[in-house]
């Protein structure tokens, strides 16, 4: 990675600006039965449902043994020592999704106050693969903030005109409707040293590939995104349909860089699609979760070769397919199953063209199940 990296006091300090203001939220409760009741109270509200539609939202963290991560045809160039070259399979693939709420509205605060939310994230993806003394592939960094916003809902109306007296949900009224918009700003690498191709940065393109176990990917991008929502209060169920506009910015003397060697290759450009189904309407002690993600790359590719043989297109396009089942009971657990298709998206090895299976759990700390909207 070029330029700087986030230093280590400013995690600590947007640490300690989360405890802070968690705290500052229980000393607003002189009466633990006010704050029951002011909790209780909040959780029966359309606000409750948009906050937990953030977080619902959200790609899973997880952890899979021996996921299967293989080209879709010969490589133009074959894998070496430490880049997975021993197998298909790998030992195990990890992905942490974590965001801290720097500030968002409490039970007892405004409507408006509730409608949005700001976070600082952090996201690593990590691979592990089968080659001599199992070495982990450098891995994905993104860090940065997200902000969340209510637009609409059919309840309080828009954001610039919140009517916060009609906030309750009621049973005999229509299904829940709104819509959100998110704003990403993150810096992602990989944290590896300069040098970018293998076997060497001075051969012509055909002749090279991407460096998978110590080339230097680094960029930056801004991501804007409208969900969708709808969530029927009789089946339990909450859908949301998301479209997103992402570019990249930077260069190689900025601060944060973006790496010369993937201009007109990495892209600049992308459109993504996200649908996300969460229901438990098979069970109130469990929860079903479905979600596909779709990404086209937009502009300029005329630098970019696949690493398959006898091969020039683009490939544009990828897609994810995951269905994860959460049973209460077991706490911080659950289980999932993805597909992916497309160019590989641990960082550098984006020329790698594979498709992927994998049986994992997921994890979240605080875990998210369906909110049970009554009156």
């Amino acid at each position: 990675m070029k330029g700087i990296c986030i230093p280590c006091y400013l995690f600590v300090f947007l640490f300690f600006c989360q405890t802070s203001e968690l705290l500052c939220q229980d000393r607003l409760y002189i009466d633990p039965v006010r704050k029951d009741s002011t909790i209780r109270e909040h959780k029966k509200t359309i606000y409750h449902l948009v906050q937990t539609s953030w977080d619902a939202n959200q790609a899973p963290s997880y952890a899979s043994l021996a996921p299967y991560v293989s080209s879709i045809d010969t490589r133009r160039i074959p894998l070496v020592q430490g880049e997975g070259a021993n197998s298909n399979f790998d030992v195990l693939e990890a992905n942490l999704n974590l965001n801290f709420p720097l500030f968002f509205g409490r039970e007892s605060g405004t409507g408006l106050a509730k409608r949005h939310r700001l976070d600082f994230d952090y996201n690593g993806n990590f691979r592990m693969s089968l080659d001599d003394s199992k070495p982990i592939l450098p891995g994905s960094h993104k860090v940065g903030f997200s902000w969340y916003i209510n637009l609409y809902n059919n309840y309080t109306g828009s954001f610039f005109a919140d009517d916060e007296t009609k906030a309750k949900i009621n049973a005999t009224a229509e299904n829940l409707k709104f819509y959100n918009a998110t704003i990403r700003v993150h810096h992602y690498s990989n944290g590896q040293a300069p040098g970018f191709f293998y076997p060497s940065d001075s051969l012509p393109p055909i002749q090279r590939r991407n460096a998978y176990s110590n080339g230097d990917f680094s960029t930056n991008y801004i991501y804007v995104a409208c969900t969708k929502g709808w969530y029927n209060k009789v089946s339990l169920s909450l859908h949301q349909l998301s479209l997103g506009y992402r570019t990249d910015l930077g260069t190689e003397t900025s601060i944060f860089a973006y790496s010369q060697q993937q201009e007109n290759s990495y892209g600049r450009h992308r459109l993504l699609a996200s649908y996300d189904y969460r229901t438990n309407r098979f069970g109130m002690k469990k929860d079903w979760h479905v979600r596909t993600e779709v990404g086209y790359i937009l502009g300029n590719l005329d630098n970019f070769i696949p690493n398959l043989a006898n091969d020039t297109n683009k490939y544009r396009l990828s897609a994810r397919g995951l269905i994860e089942f959460s049973p209460k009971a077991h706490r911080a657990i659950g289980y999932m199953f993805f597909l992916y298709y497309g160019r590989d998206y641990l960082n550098i090895r984006y020329d790698d063209i594979v498709v992927s299976a994998q049986f994992g759990v997921t994890l979240r700390i605080d875990k998210f199940f369906m909110p049970k909207l009554r009156d």
